[in-house]
């Protein structure tokens, strides 16, 4: 994570320690879009994904579990938990089948750094390979990081178009890309933001 980053971090958690909402509010302008499609790699579907993210953050605030934030371990916390809330709505699914799958995603995170500017071209090149709404979405949303509304304002559609055209794109990237490349996306959007 950049140095802007970790000043995020910082601020979150001065802020979420003193009791002050703006802290939660700061957590979920950072982190919830990637958090969302962090879920969607597991869940395979972009309201549960939204969903759980939503139920995490309230669950955080009601419990007050961000009295123990650090900025250095915010982002891995989140993740984490985001993705063993995952694991458990599909309990009653194979598993097993998922947990193969992190091991491609926790060795994508490892490798990540070395390989940057490759994984960047190859993401920027599969979403300029999507039809022209969804790819304007994807720039809209992760590029340029704006808000659903924002998106939808912009191009005369409904917010729930822009999370069908997101979520659909998502899922295209997810078919093209191999796991690291995949992995590296999320990355790639989380440290834009």
């Amino acid at each position: 994570m950049n140095d802007s980053g970790e000043n995020r971090n910082q601020e979150i958690c001065r802020l979420l320690r003193s009791g002050d909402q703006r802290g939660m509010e700061l957590l979920y302008d950072v982190y919830y879009k990637s958090l969302v499609v962090w879920a969607d790699t597991f869940l395979r579907d972009m309201n549960m994904a939204e969903d759980v993210v939503q139920d995490f953050f309230l669950s955080v605030w009601n419990g007050k579990t961000y009295q123990k934030f650090e900025p250095t371990t915010l982002a891995s916390f989140l993740y984490v938990s985001v993705r063993n809330r995952c694991l458990n709505r599909l309990d009653k699914q194979d598993v097993f089948h998922y947990a193969v799958e992190l091991d491609h995603v926790d060795l994508a995170f490892e490798e990540y750094n070395e390989r940057h500017d490759e994984i960047v071209a190859k993401v920027l090149e599969e979403i300029a390979l999507l039809p022209d709404r969804s790819r304007e979405v994807m720039n809209g949303v992760f590029v340029e990081g704006l808000k659903y509304r924002e998106v939808a304002e912009r191009y005369g559609i409904s917010v729930s178009t822009v999370k069908t055209l997101l979520g659909n794109s998502v899922k295209k990237l997810r078919e093209r890309l191999d796991d690291e490349f995949f992995a590296g996306f999320l990355l790639f959007f989380y440290m834009l933001e």
